[in-house]
């Protein structure tokens, strides 16, 4: 992994925080991660798996979200029905508009997931090494992926990861810092994971559970 790599995975994660990026720069950051997709596949992989893991993981124990199953090709709230629609958060948020692109609380929800992502969503749930072997079983195609292969990985999982970053900030604010954080620290630790060498999981395993939405939040909120 270059230096340079790393930069623009920091950037990624930064876009990921900062809703107030210009256009242009966002488009420029997602376009890199998409290059590093297509030419690292397996370690875009470890890091989104890392990632993504620690933000669903971080929920509220008790959270719908947080305790999804997949039963046919669908992932399944815990009531039974499909996951995947801006529908989904309305158990926390009120819609305070007809137009949901003008609804500040939901407008990033705007966009189903797709039955992939939903997937991937209930997968995170297990932690990443089930997530890894879920990103290398349907995303990881090649060691090389062509762009669009790369674009549609790309899509996939950062949608996820976006919804799951959208649930958590319900709880804990835009200036949660966990976040960014977990983001970063995952970088490292994707490095080592995909070279075979251990690394420090019990502390990754502690910082999680003290930033882990503390149980009965989601009850209090609905």
């Amino acid at each position: 992994m270059s230096q340079q790599d790393t930069v623009w995975v920091s950037r990624f994660v930064v876009a990921l925080c900062e809703p107030l990026l210009d256009t242009e720069t966002r488009q420029d950051i997602d376009d890199h991660m998409v290059s590093l997709i297509a030419s690292r596949p397996q370690w875009c992989a470890a890091w989104l798996s890392g990632f993504l893991s620690d933000i669903v993981r971080s929920l509220d124990p008790e959270d719908p979200w947080r305790n999804l199953t997949i039963s046919k090709g669908k992932a399944l709230l815990p009531d039974g029905t499909p996951f995947g629609s801006w529908v989904d958060a309305t158990d926390l948020i009120h819609a305070s508009t007809m137009d949901q692109r003008s609804d500040l609380g939901l407008a990033a929800l705007v966009t189903p997931l797709s039955d992939e992502s939903s997937i991937l969503m209930a997968t995170a749930s297990q932690g990443w090494h089930a997530t890894l072997h879920w990103l290398e079983s349907n995303l990881v195609l090649a060691t090389g992926l062509d762009p669009e292969q790369a674009r549609a990985y790309f899509n996939t999982a950062v949608r996820t990861l976006r919804w799951a970053i959208h649930r958590r900030r319900l709880f804990t604010g835009m200036e949660d810092q966990f976040v960014p954080v977990a983001g970063d620290a995952w970088i490292n630790r994707a490095e080592l994971i995909v070279a075979g060498k251990p690394w420090d999981e019990a502390r990754a395993a502690r910082y999680l559970n003290a930033n882990t939405v503390e149980a009965g939040n989601y009850k209090q909120f609905t």
